[in-house]
């Protein structure tokens, strides 16, 4: 009787277990509900490149963090004249790789996934600036993701600061153009002198 117990029990903890690890056919990928892979792991940043071209001049500004740890930051100031419009192009690297990880790319490919804001806070003068982003995902309809950007200048003269903020949407999570949404990869301010 001891044994028929035991086997019985044996039996009993044995269909819980396997049940409990068989997969949920409802969670399976499916023509109408495929796997949307997600934007991956949050990216290691080092360096942000804005290329900024106004007609045949190109500037670029750069914010370091070579170590990746906030431990030994340098950052340009951007220098923007007064009425005119900048086509702006964002480069992203992690230097700590070798090879250099050109992360912008990786953003590129899972547009999907992430979004960038900006914001301009004016600290002295009257400056303004516009940013109007000019690339987009492949979602329907179609969000903005902000490798690409205008940013116009008004007439006013002044400083400012100019922040950018990078939000990374991992598995699960659907992007949205709440700026408080998703993870944040970058957050980063430039200073402004508009002349």
């Amino acid at each position: 009787m001891k044994n028929l117990f035991r086997s019985l029990l044996i039996a009993s903890i044995s269909i819980l277990v396997f049940s409990a690890c068989k997969k949920n056919k409802s969670d399976d990928p499916s023509p109408t509900k495929p796997i949307e892979v997600g934007g991956g792991d949050e990216e290691n940043i080092t360096r942000v490149v804005l290329i900024l071209t106004n007609g045949t001049k190109k500037d670029t500004v750069t914010y370091k963090d070579l170590k990746g740890d906030g431990s030994n930051i340098t950052i340009d100031s951007l220098m923007l004249n007064a009425s005119t419009t900048y086509s702006v192009e964002v480069k992203i690297y992690d230097d700590t790789k070798n090879p250099i990880s050109v992360v912008s790319d990786e953003i590129q490919e899972e547009a999907n996934f992430h979004r960038f804001h900006y914001t301009f806070t004016p600290t002295s003068g009257t400056p303004s600036l516009i940013t109007s982003i000019a690339d987009l995902d492949t979602k329907t309809p179609p969000q903005p993701l902000g490798l690409k950007f205008n940013l116009a200048t008004g007439i006013g003269l002044g400083k400012g600061n100019y922040k950018i903020v990078l939000r990374h949407f991992g598995e699960g999570a659907q992007k949205t153009t709440n700026p408080a949404d998703g993870d944040s990869d970058i957050s980063i301010e430039f200073p402004v002198r508009v002349k």
